[in-house]
């Protein structure tokens, strides 16, 4: 339900814009035919009941989904209304009240999701009831109804008339009703008939119950009702002498209704409008042709603008959910000897949570094979210009950029930073650049702390960037948040899951292994299996503990820093053991596992946040040499920081 509610959420607002040029349109199109008036409304209920929607250069929907799906998984929950004023007033809001922490059983967003997912089903049943009791209470109302001709029936309970059914509908009049009168009511009535108004109401009011928490629904709803009315009576007075009009205005003046609240039923003559219908009965003019035309191309050009979504180009998330590899190196810092090819280059992953994964093969940052979790993206005010005073030297110096990487810099249109979470000197972070052409460069930043933007280098020290490389999008990645999701759904954890690393291998076909943090910060591993009955889809297989060991007294690194590991076989229909470790440490440089007579070694990324490491043995160890795994952890220098409390 909650799915489905916040389907509901993104559609009602989408729909809301629908909602405000109509109202806009109707204003400069007094003059038309009111029935392209109903036409328009017709727009706002497609928009409403279509799920999807295709893409268009022309819509002028500011976002086709202004709550992500994912948002109840985030670690840091944003909208995206696509108007960064909203959003910049909105999210740091939500960050501070709902944001999920590591210390906590429940994510708040998720609660806040459940909650109002639960209010808009009472709301929308409540609705619905209020409807079915209208319905029947007029039905027994009218149960001494008399026949006059065909469906028209005369009743002494009513004081208006009104069409009463959908599929076998009655037109039901007072008794008292003159006949002079009578025969204008009539044709408005059979007017309604021919026009399926009995019909188009009943799912206006359908429509506002699924979308009562939407304000401009009900708005949209009380004009439809009235425009409606409109569009009939001008059916019926383009062919009528100006003696008949002031009889039907007579007519509408002593079948009118006072304080006729909202209702889905029944479709009544003297309704609503009733001074504005009146003046329209009375001054009808034949709408001129021009007037005509220019309405209906109103009508279109409202459609394609509104019933469309903005393409993806215009969405600046459209950089997540995939795979990158480096394509060229543009940019190599010159006063460092190591150096990358897209060859040695670490792979990263843009998640559609709007985090950057990172796993290396051997290169300067390390030979872990695991994608491990670096920090998430955040927006940067800093332009193509500003990125171009970060390539300096400790010294001062600005070495040459070559004149393709130096436009491409300059045709930045959007960046964003992920800063390492390190505060000691060296990495700081990645600059994340989409240029005009829809290109993604990144930037890997060096120093000795982060750069706050808006102020010079030299009010810093010195960080630079090291490597700018021009990235090629690969296959669509792992969704996180669908993984987590999965995590979450289990019957064995918690509600709120943070996956802060993926490893695949060859040697595990259709397995995949994931690190997270559950709700109360402990370290756990979720192992996956391909299901091939849902395509690319995943099932969980398997959840377990990474046993997590404070540090020693009196070692020399901070006391918060954890490490853990452990070692799995069983049920996984392999031929070998795999050793699962995971640390926390911001000075751990390398690791190295010895299981069974062999020695593995690894380096870590070093982002001070999670790593996790996992170590394939040759063949399946026993329960002996499994539970003597040794595993140790180094410093940048080759000290050893220290054991878990096993070992």
């Amino acid at each position: 339900m909650d799915a489905l509610f916040l389907k509901l959420f993104n559609m009602g607002i989408a729909a809301g814009w629908v909602i405000l040029a109509v109202l806009l349109l109707r204003i400069f199109l007094k003059r038309a035919p009111k029935a392209l008036g109903c036409a328009l409304w017709i727009l706002v209920g497609v928009r409403l009941v279509c799920p999807f929607s295709i893409e268009s250069v022309l819509s002028l929907i500011p976002s086709a989904e202004t709550v992500p799906r994912e948002i109840t998984l985030a670690k840091e929950p944003v909208i995206h209304s696509g108007i960064d004023a909203v959003d910049s007033a909105v999210n740091p809001v939500i960050a501070y009240s709902l944001a999920p922490k590591p210390w906590e059983s429940v994510n708040p967003m998720q609660i806040a999701v459940f909650l109002a997912s639960r209010l808009w089903a009472a709301g929308m049943a409540a609705m619905l009831f209020y409807a079915l009791v209208s319905y029947l209470r007029l039905r027994r109302k009218v149960r001494a109804a008399m026949v006059l001709r065909e469906n028209i029936w005369l009743c002494d309970a009513v004081s208006t008339p009104f069409i009463l059914g959908i599929l076998f509908p009655r037109i039901y009049l007072p008794s008292d009703l003159q006949e002079p009168q009578c025969a204008c009511v009539i044709a408005h009535e059979k007017a309604h008939l021919r026009r399926r108004d009995h019909w188009w109401k009943p799912l206006g009011f359908l429509l506002l119950s699924v979308y009562w928490f939407q304000p401009l629904c009900w708005v949209a709803y009380i004009l439809l009702c009235r425009d409606i009315e409109l569009a009939c009576d001008e059916y019926v007075v383009r062919r009528m002498e100006d003696g008949q009009k002031k009889i039907y205005a007579n007519a509408l003046l002593s079948c009118s209704l006072k304080n006729r609240g909202i209702s889905a039923c029944p479709l009544a003559f003297g309704e609503v409008g009733i001074k504005e219908r009146i003046k329209g009965i009375l001054s009808y003019r034949k709408p001129a042709f021009w007037i005509v035309v220019t309405a209906v191309i109103a009508c279109i050009v409202a459609a394609a603008c509104f019933l469309t979504d903005p393409v993806a180009s215009k969405n600046s998330d459209s950089i997540y959910g995939a795979r990158y590899t480096v394509a060229e190196v543009l940019y190599d810092a010159p006063w460092y000897n190591a150096a990358y090819t897209p060859e040695n280059a670490p792979d990263f992953v843009f998640t559609s949570g709007a985090e950057l994964l990172q796993r290396n093969f051997g290169g300067v940052m390390g030979n872990n094979p695991v994608w491990n979790m670096v920090e998430v993206f955040h927006e940067s005010s800093l332009t193509g210009e500003g990125l171009l005073g970060l390539f300096a030297s400790w010294g001062g110096d600005v070495p040459e950029l070559s004149q393709e990487a130096q436009k491409l810099l300059e045709s930045a249109e959007q960046v964003w930073r992920v800063d390492s979470g390190r505060d000691n000197q060296g990495m700081t972070g990645y600059f994340v650049v989409r240029t005009e052409r829809n290109e993604v460069l990144l930037a890997a930043c060096y120093g000795e702390t982060g750069m706050e933007e808006g102020h010079s280098m030299e009010e810093h020290s010195g960080e630079h960037i090291r490597w700018l490389w021009r990235m090629e999008r690969q296959a669509d990645a792992e969704d996180t948040a669908y993984l987590a999701s999965l995590i979450a759904a289990s019957k064995s954890f918690d509600r709120n899951p943070w996956i802060f690393a993926l490893y695949e291998s060859d040697t595990m076909p259709d397995w995949l292994l994931a690190g997270y943090l559950d709700g109360r910060g402990k370290k756990n591993f979720a192992t996956f299996l391909k299901d091939s009955s849902s395509g690319d889809g995943w099932k969980i297989r398997g959840i377990g503990p990474i046993q997590t060991n404070t540090i020693k007294k009196g070692q020399t690194f901070p006391q918060n820093d954890t490490f853990g590991h452990i070692t799995i076989e069983k049920d996984w229909n392999l031929d070998h053991s795999i050793t699962i470790v995971a640390s926390s440490s911001g000075n751990l440089a390398s690791v190295t596992a010895e299981a069974g007579g062999e020695i593995q070694s690894v380096y870590a990324s070093g982002n001070g946040l999670q790593d996790m490491f996992v170590f394939e043995w040759s063949r399946v160890l026993t329960r002996e040499e499994a539970e003597a795994v040794k595993v140790r952890y180094y410093d940048a220098q080759g000290q050893e920081l220290g054991l878990p409390n096993n070992e």
